[in-house]
C-alpha cells in the first residue's frame, strides 16, 4: 500500500519541484497551535499556583508541628500570566523560646518559569521577637531579600537595607543600634563548591546611649565587616533551629572566620590570623580566635566591673578596656569559648554564646512550655536576659521532633 508521504513525494517528483503544503492547511495548522497554548498556560499558571499554596501550607505545619508560632493573614497569591506574587496582610513565626519575626505586610514575587528564585520585600519594616528582651523594630529604604538556588547546599540568600532604625518599646531591653546607614547580607555556596560562604557588612550604625558599647563608640558611627566559610552546609537540616543545628553540628560543621574587622573611630576590634568555631553538645558556641583590640586614649574602665547586678555586656566591655589600658592601649589575645565559658586573655568574661537549648523530653518542660530553670544564662554575650526567663535563640521543646518532617535550610 502506498503512504501518504509517498504519494506526496512522487507527485512533487513528477512535477519536478518541491510541492508545499496548502496556504489553508498551513495557516490552520499555526491557530492551532496557538489556541492550544493559549488555552494550555492558564492551566499551567493555576497548577503552579495551587502547587505553591501546597508547599506554603505544608512549611507552616511542618513549623508548627516542632512548636512554632506561625500567623498568615490575608495571603493572596497572583502574578498572572508570568509571575507568582505573594502577599501577606500580617506574618508572624515565632519558636517555642519566643525568638521570631512579624512582618505588618509582605510582598514576594517570583518567575513563574523559575519558581525557584524569589524576591521579598517588605514594605512596613520587620519586628524582630527577642524572648525575654522584648521586640525590636527594624524600618528602613528597600527592606529586600532574594532567595535563589534552594537545590544547592547551601542556599543563595541575599539581605540588605538602606537607611535602617530600630527602636524598642520602653518595657524592652534596648537595643545597640539606633540606626545605620546600610545593612547586607550574602549566603551564598563557596566558589569551589566545598562549603558555603557568610558575608556581612554593618556601615554607619548608630550605638544607642545606652548600650554597653557607648563608652567605647561614642557619637562615632560603627562598621563591622564580617567573612565565614562554613563547612559541611549539606547537614543543616531538620525539623527545628535546634535539630538543624545539631545535625549540622554531629556532621562536624564549622565556621571558619576569613575576615572580622569592626570599628567606630579610634577604637577597633578585628581577628588577625583566622579562627574557627562549631556548637558543642551544650549548644553553646565553641572555639578560639585571636583578637586584636585597640581603643583610645583615656577611656575609663567602667566602674560596674566589680560588685552588685552587673550588666553581662557591661561587663564584658568593662573587663576588656581594663586589660586593654593594662596593655597600653592595644592587645593581641585569643579569644575562647570552651566549657561553657568565655575567656579573653585567661580571663572568665561570662558564659559562651549559647545558640539553641538542648531538645529534651516533654515531661521536662513547665506547663507553659518553658523549660523551668533550664538555660538561664544569656543567649549571646551582647544580649542580657531577665534571671527568670530563658532566652536561646531557639529551642525545639514543645514536642517530639521524630513526628515533624525534615527541611534543609539554607
Amino acid at each position: 500500500m502506498t503512504s501518504w508521504a509517498d504519494r506526496w513525494n512522487n507527485g512533487a517528483a513528477d512535477k519536478g519541484k518541491p510541492r508545499r503544503l496548502p496556504p489553508a492547511l498551513l495557516y490552520f495548522v499555526i491557530v492551532f497551535v496557538i489556541v492550544a497554548v493559549l488555552a494550555g498556560y492558564p492551566i499551567f499558571w493555576l497548577a503552579a499556583r495551587e502547587m505553591l499554596q501546597a508547599r506554603l501550607a505544608h512549611e507552616a505545619d511542618r513549623l508548627r508541628c516542632a512548636g512554632y508560632t506561625v500567623e498568615l493573614a490575608g495571603q493572596r497569591i497572583g502574578g498572572f500570566p508570568f509571575r507568582l506574587r505573594l502577599h501577606y496582610d500580617r506574618l508572624r513565626v515565632v519558636g517555642p523560646s519566643g525568638w521570631g519575626v512579624t512582618a505588618p505586610g509582605l510582598d514576594a514575587q517570583a518567575f513563574v518559569y523559575a519558581p525557584g528564585h524569589w524576591v521579598v520585600v517588605a514594605p512596613a519594616g520587620l519586628e524582630i521577637e527577642r524572648g525575654g528582651d522584648g521586640p525590636v523594630s527594624i524600618r528602613g529604604q528597600g527592606l529586600r531579600a532574594s532567595i535563589a538556588g534552594v537545590h544547592a547546599a547551601p542556599w543563595r540568600v541575599v539581605l540588605e537595607g538602606e537607611a535602617i532604625t530600630f527602636s524598642t518599646p520602653p518595657t524592652a531591653h534596648p537595643f545597640i543600634f539606633t540606626r545605620a546607614d546600610r545593612f547586607d547580607v550574602l549566603l551564598r555556596p563557596a566558589p569551589d563548591r566545598s562549603g558555603g560562604q557568610l558575608l556581612m557588612r554593618l556601615t554607619g550604625a548608630n550605638v544607642a546611649p545606652s548600650s554597653a558599647l557607648a563608652p567605647i563608640a561614642g557619637s562615632k558611627p560603627l562598621t563591622l565587616d564580617l567573612a565565614l566559610r562554613l563547612t559541611k552546609p549539606e547537614a543543616f537540616k531538620g525539623a527545628g533551629w535546634a535539630s538543624t543545628v545539631q545535625a549540622w553540628a554531629r556532621a562536624g560543621g564549622e565556621a571558619q572566620i576569613v575576615r572580622f574587622q569592626a570599628g567606630a573611630g579610634a577604637a577597633n576590634l578585628s581577628v588577625v590570623g583566622g579562627g574557627a568555631f562549631h556548637v558543642d553538645k551544650d549548644g553553646r558556641l565553641a572555639g578560639v580566635a585571636p583578637l586584636h583590640v585597640a581603643l583610645p586614649s583615656g577611656l575609663a574602665v567602667l566602674p560596674m566591673i566589680f560588685g552588685g547586678h552587673v550588666n553581662l555586656p557591661e561587663r564584658i566591655v568593662a573587663v576588656t578596656v581594663a586589660l586593654v589600658r593594662g596593655a597600653g592601649g592595644a592587645l593581641d589575645a585569643p579569644l575562647k569559648f570552651q566549657d561553657g565559658r568565655a575567656e579573653l586573655e585567661g580571663l572568665a568574661i561570662g558564659p559562651s554564646p549559647r545558640i539553641y537549648l538542648p531538645t529534651v523530653a516533654a515531661d521536662q518542660a513547665t506547663p507553659n512550655g518553658t523549660l523551668g530553670q533550664q538555660g538561664l544564662e544569656p543567649a549571646s554575650i551582647l544580649a542580657q536576659t531577665p534571671a527568670h526567663e530563658p532566652n536561646p535563640i531557639n529551642n525545639d521543646t514543645a514536642r517530639p521532633l521524630q513526628a515533624c518532617p525534615q527541611v534543609r535550610y539554607p
